[in-house]
C-alpha cells in the first residue's frame, strides 16, 4: 500500500483530517454557544440582583423619610433643624432633607427655614400613590445638577422630602454590573444614571427589569466586546478540549474498527448476511440397498480470522441471541441444495443440528412450517438433530414432548445427537419420539478395547431397536471401529473412514462415485 512522504497512509491521513475538523467544529460550537448562553444567564442573574439591591436602597431611603416624618411637626425650630441634620449625617444616601405641609409647601430643611412649592405634578403623584410616596428627577439648586428626590407624606399631610446625587443611588447597581455590563436606569422617561454611551461594540442582548413602586426601569446591555474578551480568555481551554475531543473520536474510531474486525461482530454480520457455508457429511448405510443420508454442518472462513470452529460459531451465535437465525440459514441452504441438485438428492435425507432450547420457543414450529412452505423440497427429507446437553426440568419435559409432536406432524424426522455425553439416559429415549439415535464418537473410539463401553452400547442398541429407532455411529475413522459397530447391529455410519464433511459440489461427486456401492 502506498504511503505519503510523512509515512502516513492516505486513508489514515483522511481519517485524522476528518476527525480533527469534526472535533474542532464541535469544540467551537460548544464553547461559542456555551459562552453566549452563559453570558445571557449571567446578565439575567446580575440584572435581577441589581434590581433587588436598588429596591433595598429605595426601601432604606423611605424608611429614613418615614422615621423623620414621624419625629417632626409643622415647626422649624432649632431642635427640628438638629433632628433633620442628624438624619442627613447618618444617612448613607441623602444629602439634604426637608419638611413640607399639606399644601405641598416646603417650609424647613436641614439647611434652615425655606419656602418653596413642590411641583404640582409631583404633588399629584404623591396624592394618587397608595403609600403616599414617589420619586422624581429634577434640578437641585443645592447640588447644582440633576438630582434624585424622594417624597413621603403622612396621613395628616405633613411630609418629608430627601434629595441625593444620582450616583449615590446607582452605586448599588454599579457594584453588581460594572465593569462587565453597561446599563441605563430611568425614572419615568428621564435617564437617571447611564454608562450606555460607553459601549464601543454591538449589543448582543439586553435585559430589562422594572421597579413599579418607584417608576424605575433598569436596562442592562451585553456588549459583543465582552463576549469576545471572554472567548479569547478561554482559548487555551478550547485548544485543550479540541485535542481531547479529537483523541476521543480517533480512539473511538480505532475501537470501532477493532470491534468491526472482532470475531463477535464478524460472526454476527456473517449470520445476518447469510455469508456462511454449509458442508455435508455422508451417513453411509451398511445395509444392502439402504439409502445414504447426510448431515449439514456449518463452516465459515473469515477474511480476518481465518477458519472458525463450528463450536465457536454456535457458542457466539447463542450469546448474541442469533442461534435461531443460524438454524434458519442452514435449513434454507439445505433447501437451496435440494433445488440445485434435485435428481442427485432425490432419495437422500439431510439432517440439521438444532439447539434444544429452540424447540421450547413458541415460534419455532410455526417458523419452521413457513420455511417448509418456501421449500417444499424439504418435506419428508429434512431431519433435525437435538443434542441433549442439559437436563430438562419438570415444566420443560411435557412442553418438549408437545413441541416434538408438532415437529413430527410437519413430516420432519428427529434425531438425538451425541447420545451418552449429556444428561440423557435410557428413560430419556422412552419419553421422546425420536426416529434416530446417534452414538457419540467417544464411545466408538473406545469400543474395541473397553468391555464396559461395549456392554453399554449393546444395551442402548437393544433398546433403540425395541423403540423402532435407527442407529448411527459417529466418528468412525478406522476399519476396526467399523467392524465393531457392525457387530453391535448398527447399520448406519458417519465418519472420516468413509468421507469427511465436503462442500456441496464435492459431496455430490462423492455420491456419484459411490452410487454403485
Amino acid at each position: 500500500m502506498f504511503k505519503t512522504i510523512t509515512g502516513i497512509e492516505p486513508s489514515k491521513k483522511r481519517v485524522i483530517f476528518f476527525y480533527g475538523l469534526l472535533s474542532l467544529f464541535i469544540t467551537l460550537a460548544i464553547f461559542t454557544l456555551g459562552l453566549y448562553f452563559y453570558l445571557l444567564s449571567d446578565v439575567s442573574d446580575r440584572t435581577y440582583a441589581a434590581k433587588k439591591a436598588l429596591s433595598d436602597r429605595m426601601n432604606g431611603i423611605f424608611t429614613e423619610l418615614k422615621q423623620a416624618a414621624e419625629d417632626s411637626d409643622l415647626s422649624c425650630e432649632k431642635a427640628d433643624l438638629t433632628r433633620l441634620r442628624r438624619v442627613v449625617f447618618y444617612s448613607p444616601t441623602l444629602k439634604e432633607i426637608g419638611l413640607f405641609d399639606s399644601d405641598f409647601r416646603v417650609y424647613c430643611s436641614n439647611l434652615g427655614p425655606t419656602d418653596f412649592k413642590i411641583y404640582s405634578s409631583i404633588a399629584a403623584r404623591i396624592t394618587k400613590s397608595k403609600d403616599r410616596k414617589t420619586v422624581s428627577l429634577v434640578n437641585s439648586n443645592t447640588l447644582g445638577e440633576s438630582t434624585f428626590f424622594a417624597f413621603y407624606q403622612r396621613a395628616d399631610g405633613l411630609g418629608v422630602n430627601g434629595l441625593a446625587p444620582p450616583k449615590n443611588i446607582a452605586i448599588s447597581v454599579d457594584q453588581i454590573l460594572l465593569p462587565d455590563y453597561f446599563y441605563e436606569l430611568t425614572i419615568g422617561k428621564q435617564v437617571f444614571s447611564s454608562n450606555r454611551e460607553g459601549i464601543g461594540s454591538d449589543v448582543l442582548a439586553k435585559q430589562e427589569e422594572s421597579l413599579a413602586d418607584w417608576s424605575m426601569t433598569l436596562v442592562v446591555f451585553l456588549p459583543s466586546s465582552l463576549y469576545w474578551h471572554h472567548l479569547w480568555s478561554i482559548s487555551p481551554f478550547i485548544l485543550l478540549s479540541w485535542g481531547f475531543l479529537f483523541a476521543v473520536f480517533y480512539i473511538g474510531h480505532l475501537v470501532l474498527i477493532y470491534y468491526r474486525r472482532s470475531l463477535r461482530h464478524c460472526i454476527k454480520r456473517a449470520i445476518r448476511n447469510n455469508a456462511m457455508e454449509v458442508y455435508f457429511q455422508p451417513i453411509v448405510s451398511l445395509s444392502e440397498g439402504g439409502f445414504h443420508e447426510m448431515e449439514a454442518l456449518i463452516r465459515w472462513r473469515s477474511f480476518r480470522h481465518g477458519q472458525v470452529s463450528p463450536l465457536v460459531i454456535v457458542d457466539m451465535a447463542d450469546r448474541l441471541g442469533l442461534i435461531d437465525d443460524l438454524t434458519w440459514m442452514v435449513i434454507r441452504k439445505v433447501g437451496d441444495f435440494y433445488r440445485e441438485y434435485p435428481e442427485q438428492l432425490r432419495d437422500i435425507k439431510i439432517s440439521v443440528n438444532v439447539d434444544r432450547h429452540s424447540f421450547l420457543k413458541d415460534y419455532f414450529a410455526p417458523n419452521l412450517s413457513i420455511i417448509l412452505g418456501e421449500y417444499p423440497e424439504l418435506k419428508g427429507r429434512l431431519g433435525l438433530e437435538v443434542t441433549e446437553t442439559t437436563a430438562l426440568n419438570s415444566a420443560e419435559l411435557p412442553l418438549m414432548v408437545s413441541r416434538f409432536e408438532d415437529i413430527k406432524a410437519l413430516g420432519i424426522g428427529l434425531s438425538v445427537d451425541d447420545f451418552g455425553t449429556g444428561y440423557a439416559g435410557l428413560d430419556f429415549l422412552r419419553r421422546f419420539p425420536y426416529d434416530t439415535l446417534k452414538l457419540d464418537q467417544i464411545f466408538i473410539a473406545s469400543l474395541k478395547d473397553d468391555q464396559f463401553t461395549r456392554q453399554i452400547l449393546t444395551s442402548v442398541t437393544k433398546l433403540a431397536k425395541e423403540l423402532n429407532m435407527e442407529l448411527v455411529a459417529e466418528g468412525v475413522e478406522r476399519e476396526d471401529q467399523l467392524n465393531a459397530v457392525r457387530e453391535l447391529g448398527v447399520d448406519r455410519v458417519q465418519g472420516y473412514y468413509f468421507c469427511r464433511p465436503l462442500p456441496k459440489d464435492q459431496v455430490i461427486a462423492w455420491f456419484e462415485e459411490n452410487a454403485a456401492n
